[in-house]
């Protein structure tokens, strides 16, 4: 009985370092993927600088992509992990702590 009680600890602590806190003064609350239906997207990094300094909403999300001809947008607030995969459709934006776009590009 011992035994066993003293080999789970280990697992119960490696099970806690994994778990994730909530970030202080903000929500942690991950944005939707925008996706639209249908069509043939190739997205162009064109003309995308001026949506750079905007406060993202999805209003501003789905103008990026439809000027960029993606078919996702991928929308990454800091601190959040993310695939390094590079999709020829998808366009990602990137926010800064105050939820305004640091940055924009296909991939």
């Amino acid at each position: 009985m011992r035994f066993a009680l003293f080999s789970a600890l280990p697992l119960c602590a490696a099970m806690t370092a994994c778990a994730t806190s909530p970030s202080s003064g903000g929500s942690n609350e991950v944005p939707p993927a925008i996706q639209s239906d249908g069509g043939s997207y190739n997205c162009e990094n064109a003309d995308l600088a001026e949506f750079a300094g905007k406060t993202g909403s999805a209003e501003v999300y789905e103008q990026a992509r439809i000027k960029a001809n993606a078919r996702h947008v991928r929308v990454v607030k800091p601190g959040m992990a993310v695939t390094m995969d590079y999709r020829i459709d998808r366009l990602t934006v990137m926010l800064d702590d105050n939820g305004k776009i640091e940055s924009i590009s296909c991939g």
